[in-house]
């Protein structure tokens, strides 16, 4: 659907103004590009796509129609409010739409057609998650749902073993890890952030070096390790052991999830059983 939404855009950017469609774009080296020459690239590219697509999208809308179904309001205006929340306020919001074409009024249209289209599908195929499907998905998901172990981590990253070496030496000796990150490690968010690198899960670092990092306990800090193209030096911070999941927290989580994938894959199942009854004419 965001694909959809991408291509429509960049088609309504290129037609917006019709009657000026050899205006000037842009200049490269001299020579123009104008809105009709752009228009003819995505007509090309994007045009049998966005066709085809609108055309699912009438049978859809016309069988929620059928079906007597309503987009519900107050769903509707959440959606909106959901996206405009994403901006710093409603102006910047409106500026960013209108760059692609689109007013706050076409938005809410598409949602609308989105809701509508989303409950036909649901309807016709008889689309239902249970509490009993949630339980399947979460006992076979169990260990991946849940929180893993991490560790809050500094680093010091050097060019050399030599470098790194004498790093390690330094801090035997008492140095200071974060100052001497900021002042030794040749990567510069390093030296900007002290050494920190911020709660790393397990499983997100390469096995060996993984190993090494959770075998320590909150102040220790690792020998130098290989990393890239240098050598590095871990310090952890602090530690926090993972956590199951609980199926109760998530459970709304995954029906809605569920019932999305389920969504997405009778969509073109019933567009496809609409064509079959329709009349379609291409008009070139």
């Amino acid at each position: 659907m965001k694909k959809t939404i991408l291509i429509a855009a960049a088609l309504a950017l290129c037609t917006t103004g019709l009657y000026a469609a050899d205006k000037t774009i842009a200049v490269v080296n001299g020579q123009k590009i104008t809105r009709e020459e752009l228009t003819k690239k995505l007509w090309w590219q994007y045009g049998a796509q966005a066709l085809s697509e609108a055309i699912d999208e009438k049978l859809l809308l016309d069988e929620a129609a059928r079906l007597g179904i309503k987009a519900d309001q107050k769903e509707l205006d959440a959606r909106f409010a959901n996206l405009e929340a994403g901006y710093t306020d409603k102006a910047q919001f409106e500026k960013n739409l209108a760059s692609v074409g689109w007013t706050p009024a076409e938005l809410r249209d598409l949602l609308r057609r989105q809701m509508l289209i989303r409950a036909a599908v649901m309807a016709d195929a008889r689309l239902q998650v249970t509490d009993a499907d949630a339980k399947a998905f979460f006992d076979k998901n169990k260990e991946k749902l849940g929180a893993p172990e991490s560790a809050k981590l500094s680093q010091i990253f050097v060019n050399t073993k030599a470098e790194a070496d004498d790093a390690y030496l330094a801090l035997s000796a008492g140095a200071d890890f974060a100052k001497l990150s900021a002042l030794k490690s040749t990567d510069a968010n390093l030296k900007k952030n002290n050494g920190s690198l911020g709660q790393i899960s397990r499983g997100m670092l390469l096995p060996d070096i993984e190993k090494e990092i959770f075998a320590l306990k909150p102040g220790q800090y690792t020998k130098a390790i290989p990393t890239g193209n240098g050598f590095s030096i871990f310090r952890v911070e602090e530690l926090k052991p993972g956590q199951e999941a609980s199926f109760e927290k998530l459970k709304e989580d995954i029906k809605a999830t569920l019932l999305n994938q389920a969504i997405a894959q009778k969509l073109p199942e019933l567009a496809a059983e609409l064509r079959q009854k329709a009349k379609i004419e291409i008009v070139k």
